[in-house]
């Protein structure tokens, strides 16, 4: 099963858990590029104190707002400036033609060698694992939440 989020916020998944979690200062929003006037991406970006629902109820806008300009089709040069910006533990590259993907991952793992940082190329479909130091915490929604968390107990789902 896949789950997409339609871009800007108007609509699906996104907009319903942006809606769920937009009132606690303790969650925040990246918008990774272009939004286009008229949507809630656009909106939220002028940091209202309030946004309206799609279901017409106004709810305050306590998250932090964060807008990084992004190209979902960017060079090695622009990726490698926002790897270097961000520093991230992990990279998954996706959405690119195989061959190609291959060769970038090969770039990056050279110029970061020995930073740690972990570079996957999955094939569709494919399970990515990752590990994280130190305790995170993740809010869940819908059929995840339901049965709640119990010791040795797996789950699958999304995470934002």
């Amino acid at each position: 099963r896949r789950v997409r989020g339609p871009g800007m916020l108007q609509s699906g998944l996104s907009r319903e858990l942006f809606e769920m979690w937009c009132s606690d200062k303790k969650n925040s929003v990246v918008l990774p590029g272009y939004c286009v006037e008229g949507t809630l991406a656009k909106h939220i970006l002028s940091e209202p104190a309030e946004i309206t629902t799609s279901a017409g109820r106004s709810v305050p806008l306590n998250m932090s707002v964060h807008y990084i300009s992004f190209s979902a089709h960017s060079d090695f040069l622009q990726t490698s400036e926002f790897i270097d910006i961000m520093k991230p533990p992990n990279i998954i590259l996706v959405h690119g033609d195989r061959n190609e993907m291959g060769r970038l991952k090969q770039s990056l793992q050279s110029k970061y060698l020995g930073t740690g940082m972990n570079i996957h190329t999955p094939r569709n479909c494919q399970t990515v694992e990752l590990q994280f130091a130190g305790e995170k915490m993740a809010k869940a929604v819908g059929s995840i939440a339901k049965g709640g968390p119990s010791d040795g107990k797996q789950i699958s789902g999304l995470l934002l």
